[in-house]
């Protein structure tokens, strides 16, 4: 007789072993009792166990044989790779909490974070395709130490020809062996923004500078510096095939577009976790910074038409009278409203007649800056109300090339859209406005603004302006590290899309769904897990890991696992706890925890911090004729998650069963019973296909085979 290891919990085995008329004739025997296999930490069961417990009324004798039977004989093991000890562990999984993180996944009484504010006036020489300006600087230090230098990030350093960034290889040189001339930054001058002009000493290390402060920054102390650079635009470089471009230059029919990121010093975050984040910038990670306040001001040639993350403070100085009550219609009103119309844009009174324009800008606690400017842009805009009635307006730019009826002629409804539903189910859409630019960069955000492709039509328009659009509530909102955690942002961002794409116009829409691939292939053992670091990730799996992955096991715990009330509470709650803050994989997996009011380290450990994988397998179905059948279910690969089992009886009758992803914690094999006394003609596993079992060629039984 072949014998295999209990399914059932070791007290459920005890209290039933114990009750009825076993306790009566056969009382705590050793035989019973002591049944443990001590190597295995589980409790021996053979198949026909379920006929001593089921059988009660039997006579002393045959309990007997039967028990003897089933402890005596040898065991044999399947092959299993699951060990419940890992994902059910005694110790915790994730660090402590502490004054700054609490174990409950909010910020702690004592947590903190530091302050950059900007000043930014800046010229656009488009001619040589050069920004010049001055950056004014004030940190306030908030940490609990005294800071002897600072650190900033020189992003666009990564266009030098000798950057880590290209000889790392993600930017690649058509001719490796012409000399180009190095884009990104020169800094003329860093000065303290004091009368005396104290010069401050720097070092710049590939993308990232070091200031040497003359004293110390005590805790609570404020710091204004001033630098003066340019930033020269990687459009320069002809010969260069550049995978990823966050920002750029791109020519259309009636003048180029501008789009213009990364493209001042920007102060590097200092954190309880990792002190200064000085991660060098290499092309694919994207970004980690402190909050703050924006003043911008853009000097360029009056033909151009600009707009940017802020307010616009001065509309009088830089439009036309023609297109100030346009402005003012669109922002006050609720229709929509070109600003520019097509057929003006080639007419030089829909321009003020000097030769420059200074555009100023106006942003609040906002970790970034970026904007864009053109000759060619229509420009059309409509204010529209959110739930709790604050009014923001949607701005679109694109040149006549992109004026189609399935493209950016949607624009103005599709950031509607997004900002209504992702303010009324999560967290509401905290700025003035939200800008949609046509531009060369396949899709990019920013605080307030996004660029997408000019080229854009159909689905992929719509995926691309929702998800960047989305990209507002992480990290723009929860200013996670991007740096080394791209998952924050990208894949939870996806998981929202993918919700609103539902409500959109009835489903008109696919979303990325389109680009999905299928969820068996989310687990291959080739796949990095989810928490890499993303410099590490290869660029055929970085979508994969970091995007579609994230949000089916989002979707996949909410639907699934959890419950939508229950998810979308935590969810909502980990938004608002962390809003204009930072958080870690950590604050995220504790709060969620927390929240829903359950351990799901189990699932964090499995899909999250390892990549294994799921295969639930029937290993045997016992059936009886006048007796209830018993069904057997093994976890052969590391991952558990809950059991959904569909039963068929000869009869016709389907029966569904469901199970809590506990019964793995005891060991690799569940045995349970069926309901009715009637033979089984049919057994499938995750009926539904919800589940990442990647076998799923083991899921089905079925009589007649």
């Amino acid at each position: 007789m072949e014998q295999s290891y209990c399914s059932l919990p070791i007290l459920d085995i005890r209290n039933r072993l114990r009750s009825g008329a076993v306790m009566e004739m056969y009382g705590q025997s050793n035989e019973v009792m002591n049944c443990f296999h001590a190597d295995k930490g589980e409790w021996l069961f053979s198949d026909n166990i379920h006929n001593l417990i089921t059988k009660m009324d039997k006579s002393f004798v045959k309990i007997a044989a039967i028990i003897i039977v089933v402890f005596t004989g040898h065991i044999s093991l399947s092959q299993s790779r699951y060990d419940p000890s890992v994902l059910f562990p005694a110790l915790p999984l994730l660090p402590p909490g502490n004054e700054y993180r609490t174990a409950t996944g909010e910020p702690g009484p004592a947590y903190w974070q530091n302050q950059s504010d900007y000043v930014i006036d800046a010229t656009l020489d488009d001619q040589r395709n050069v920004i010049e300006g001055v950056v004014t600087i004030t940190y306030t230090n908030n940490s609990p130490g005294a800071l002897s230098s600072l650190w900033l990030q020189l992003d666009q350093n990564v266009y030098k020809s000798y950057s880590r960034g290209i000889l790392s290889g993600l930017f690649q040189y058509k001719d490796a062996g012409e000399q180009v001339k190095d884009g990104g930054f020169e800094i003329a001058t860093v000065k303290l923004a004091d009368n005396a002009k104290t010069s401050i000493t720097y070092d710049i290390y590939d993308t990232r500078m070091k200031l040497s402060l003359p004293k110390p920054l005590q805790k609570g102390q404020q710091l204004t510096f001033q630098i003066q650079y340019s930033y020269l635009f990687p459009v320069n470089y002809k010969n260069a095939d550049f995978q990823v471009n966050r920002t750029d230059i791109m020519p259309s029919r009636n003048g180029n577009i501008y789009a213009v990121a990364q493209w001042y010093p920007r102060m590097c975050v200092l954190d309880d976790i990792e002190g200064w984040n000085t991660l060098p910038y290499l092309g694919n990670g994207e970004f980690y910074l402190d909050f703050g306040n924006f003043q911008v001001n853009i000097t360029l040639p009056s033909s151009y038409l600009v707009e940017a993350s802020g307010d616009l403070m001065n509309p009088e100085e830089v439009l036309t009278p023609v297109q100030l009550k346009r402005w003012q219609s669109a922002r006050d009103g609720a229709s929509r409203v070109f600003i520019r119309a097509a057929n003006e844009v080639l007419e030089a009174s829909s321009r003020p007649a000097k030769p420059t324009c200074t555009w100023k800008f106006k942003m609040d606690r906002t970790r970034d800056f970026a904007w864009t400017a053109s000759k060619s842009f229509i420009w059309e805009a409509s204010a529209f109300n959110l739930g709790d009635g604050k009014k923001v307006m949607g701005s679109s730019l694109y040149p006549v090339e992109s004026d189609k009826s399935n493209s950016w002629a949607r624009s103005g409804e599709y950031i509607k859209f997004t900002l209504q539903h992702f303010s009324e189910r999560w967290f509401t859409y905290p700025f003035n406005k939200a800008v949609n630019v046509a531009s060369n960069l396949d899709g990019m955000e920013y605080p307030g603004i996004v660029f997408c492709s000019a080229r854009d039509t159909g689905n992929i328009y719509w995926a691309v302006v929702n998800h960047e659009l989305g990209h507002t509530w992480f990290p723009m909102v929860v200013g996670s590290n991007e740096r080394k955690y791209a998952w924050m942002d990208e894949g939870f961002n996806l998981f929202m899309d993918n919700m609103a794409t539902k409500e959109f116009n009835k489903g008109e829409f696919k979303g990325y769904a389109e680009i999905d691939m299928p969820v068996a292939a989310l687990f291959v053992d080739t796949l990095l897990p989810i928490l890499s670091r993303p410099d590490i990730i290869p660029g055929n799996q970085v979508y994969s890991i970091q995007y579609q992955k994230v949000a089916y096991l989002l979707a996949l715990l909410r639907n699934e696992i959890v419950g939508a009330k229950r998810f979308d509470a935590a969810f909502r709650k980990y938004i608002s706890d962390w809003a204009y803050k930072h958080p870690t994989p950590w604050d995220f997996f504790r709060s969620m925890n927390a929240s829903i009011g359950e351990d799901l380290t189990w699932f964090w450990k499995s899909m999250f911090m390892e990549n294994f994988k799921l295969d639930q397998k029937i290993t045997k179905v016992e059936n009886g004729d006048k007796e209830r059948t018993f069904v057997t279910i093994e976890n052969t690969e590391r991952a558990a998650m809950p059991l959904v089992v569909d039963i068929t009886y000869v009869s016709g009758i389907h029966e569904r069963k469901s199970f809590p992803v506990e019964i793995w914690q005891y060991n690799a094999v569940y045995t349970f019973a069926a309901s009715r006394k009637e033979v089984v003609s049919r057994v499938v596993i995750d009926p539904d296909q919800v589940y990442p079992d990647v076998d799923r060629s083991n899921n089905i039984y079925d009589l007649k085979k």
